[in-house]
């Protein structure tokens, strides 16, 4: 349907109800959120390269200083989530509560543009505001140490990755996208492609928008310039960065080369590998099919989301519906592409497409509500879909207390990182795992994972002995915690002697030692 861009004012009980939503989503999110969850092992690896970009303008990290030129040029993630990160940094200082605000307010802007698109393609504030509510309500994931509701959205706003600036972008470009379907506009269908690019240089699963903005024109029937113009708006942003790869091709191929076995494109039988394994990116912890029975959300969306999905893909096929071809497209093209070309089954990817299978969920539900009122009984049917999202709402509102319940037994980070931080003499080059580099930022700290990747002929064709690629290091502490221990038990004798040969040629002595219920016993040694 062509013409201009029809515009419809919410009413007042509907905008209440969306600012209700997000105040609620606020207060869950930044409740607790340098407590729960424990700090991942992304978060400060990423977050090392937004305080390089904020404190030298480099993108760049010091955790691998000297594997491929990693304090120079960064090329293991794409760098749009440090430049966001570095921003914050410039203005509020390096944090863990900075790192993660940077997903709060990506998740704050997931569910604004999912509730502006649903009214703009629907016309009905309903859909935009019950849409809000399925993504900060429904539990869908399993539970991890890390993931502690099972809702996507509220879980991965708390983790500080790339994962929530995806959305983010690719539904701005759905936005322009129907702002240039409606004005006939090259200039607006160049702006979808171009933020559809930034959700690439979010993650590369962003490259994904582009073949879904170019079926949608097709089926939309646009013409051959309006497509060119979403290619040439897709391609402006991504040349700096193919030519910051080729500048040092070298380097490029060095960092990512660990990476070959999720990109192997000529092999016709990855891509059925991949095809057969993605039950796993919906499967970890859900538990015992009786357990995932119980779940009344996990469920729902068994039976809701396939049957809107078919029935939106109906509307679009038979009767032209182009608000109904605006949510298919994105929603097969991107679980379809996913399980083609992902090698890595992990959930957090999904959130890329979650709002728009929310919005469909949403649309589907409003659907059923407005037609049951001329059928038999219909008070007692709208009363059993009222009970029925009440016990969707009640089980996320369980889910939330979680959270709660589980910071009142978690210690803060930073109380358990200050009290390491005690037995580190200042100016110290120190090695540990990445993850404590929090509160340690000042240090020249390097991570394990440096000696490690310089062992391991997967990383290093030329690879190392560990005992050269300490000396390489050439730390003054070092730091040993639970899983470094565990990796030393389980790794073999040899690299457990090499480590102890090395530490004792270098007088380690252990100079502290903390012990905490969350993060584990972490010995600190000190070298000469």
């Amino acid at each position: 349907m062509a013409g201009a861009v029809q515009t419809v004012r919410p009413r007042v009980i509907d905008l209440t109800t969306l600012l209700f939503l997000l105040l609620l989503y606020l207060s869950v999110s930044l409740r607790h959120l340098t407590i729960v969850p424990p700090v991942y092992e992304d978060e400060p690896w990423q977050a090392s390269t937004g305080w390089k970009i904020a404190t030298e303008g480099v993108f760049g990290t010091d955790l691998f200083a000297g594997f491929y030129g990693m304090e120079r040029h960064y090329y293991g993630y794409m760098p749009l989530h440090p430049l966001l990160l570095a921003a914050i940094y410039r203005v509020a200082g390096v944090g863990l509560f900075q790192t993660r605000l940077e997903p709060v307010l990506m998740g704050l802007l997931t569910l604004i543009l999912t509730y502006s698109l649903a009214l703009r393609l629907f016309k009905d504030a309903r859909i935009g505001w019950l849409a809000v509510l399925f993504l900060l309500t429904v539990r869908l994931s399993g539970l991890t140490a890390f993931q502690l509701t099972g809702i996507l959205l509220l879980d991965m706003a708390r983790i500080a990755r790339y994962d929530m600036v995806v959305p983010v972008f690719g539904l701005a470009a759905l936005h322009a996208y129907i702002t240039a379907r409606g004005r006939d506009s090259r200039g607006w269908f160049l702006l979808s492609g171009l933020l559809a690019a930034l959700s690439a240089l979010a993650h590369v699963y962003g490259l994904f928008w582009l073949p879904a903005l170019i079926l949608l024109a097709l089926w939309d029937r646009r013409s051959r310039a309006e497509i060119a113009a979403i290619a040439l708006g897709f391609v402006l942003p991504l040349l700096p960065y193919i030519a910051y790869v080729l500048s040092e091709l070298h380097d490029w191929r060095g960092q990512t080369r660990q990476y070959g076995n999720r990109f192997d494109l000529l092999n016709p039988t990855w891509y059925w590998r991949n095809l057969m394994a993605e039950y796993r990116r919906y499967g970890p912890g859900l538990g015992s099919l009786r357990s995932a029975a119980l779940r009344v959300g996990f469920w729902s969306a068994l039976v809701v989301l396939p049957a809107s999905l078919i029935a939106l893909a109906w509307r679009a096929l038979r009767r032209q519906d182009s608000a109904a071809r605006a949510i298919v497209v994105p929603l097969v093209v991107f679980p379809a592409l996913f399980a083609l070309l992902i090698h890595s089954k992990l959930v957090n990817y999904t959130v890329s497409f979650l709002p728009l299978a929310a919005m469909a969920a949403a649309w589907g539900s409003v659907t059923v509500w407005d037609r049951v009122k001329s059928v038999r009984h219909a008070r007692w049917v709208r009363l059993a879909l009222a009970l029925w999202l009440a016990a969707i709402i009640v089980e996320g509102a369980r889910r939330i207390v979680v959270l709660e319940v589980a910071a009142k037994t978690t210690t803060p980070y930073y109380a358990y990182i200050n009290r390491v931080r005690q037995h580190i003499p200042p100016g110290a080059r120190v090695l540990g795992l990445q993850n404590y580099w929090f509160g340690l930022e000042e240090f020249d700290y390097r991570s394990f994972a440096l000696p490690l990747w310089q062992t391991d002929p997967a990383y290093e064709p030329r690879p190392l002995s560990f005992e050269e690629a300490l000396e390489q290091v050439a730390p003054e502490v070092v730091l040993i915690d639970q899983r470094m221990r565990h990796y030393f038990a389980t790794s073999g004798a040899a690299v457990a002697q090499q480590f102890d040969r090395w530490l004792k040629r270098h007088h380690g002595q252990l100079i502290g030692r903390v012990d905490d219920a969350t993060y584990g016993v972490m010995e600190i040694y000190r070298l000469n």
